[in-house]
């Protein structure tokens, strides 16, 4: 019983001096890392000029955006104060006046046609307004409650 104490004993005192053979490194805090990652993100590979072309925001600003002024409930409706880069999902009014807030990644806008986020330059983002309706349509509308299917009768013999 000793020899196995030793040896346990001999095993931890030898795996501290090859970790001490490493050099200590000090990370950044989350939040420094994250500000940073923001900083350098590469838009080269995005067609078009950030910020001109389309949007860039890192989070959904404040906007005068309301639920109350759509015309279907559930929907999902692009922010046209954004450039279309955010939008919303009413549903029932527990999110907020603005529903639950979403944003496309940058490069991407909310494509109200298609109910997805899609390239800015597939995207008439001043003609999403026009576009609303397209949530009074159950085939177009994700969020439309779509009819439950009769289960078939079972055979009885």
């Amino acid at each position: 019983m000793s020899v196995i104490l030793v040896l346990c004993l001999l095993s931890f005192v030898n795996a501290g001096v090859v970790y001490e053979q490493y050099p200590q490194y000090i990370t950044a805090p989350l939040k420094l890392r994250q500000a940073q990652k923001e900083q350098i993100q590469d838009f080269s590979k995005i067609p078009g000029t950030p910020g001109v072309d389309y949007p860039i925001y890192h989070s959904v600003p404040e906007t005068s955006f309301s639920c109350h002024n759509v015309p279907a409930l559930p929907g999902m409706y692009a922010n046209v104060e954004t450039g279309c880069q955010a939008y919303h999902v009413c549903h029932d009014g527990r999110e907020g006046h603005q529903g639950a807030s979403f944003l496309c990644t940058n490069g991407t806008v909310f494509n109200q046609e298609e109910f997805a986020c899609d390239w800015w330059y597939n995207v008439n983002c001043h003609n999403s307004v026009n576009l609303y309706r397209l949530n009074l349509d159950p085939h177009k509308n994700p969020y439309f409650p779509k009819p439950k299917l009769e289960e078939p009768h079972a055979l009885h013999n």
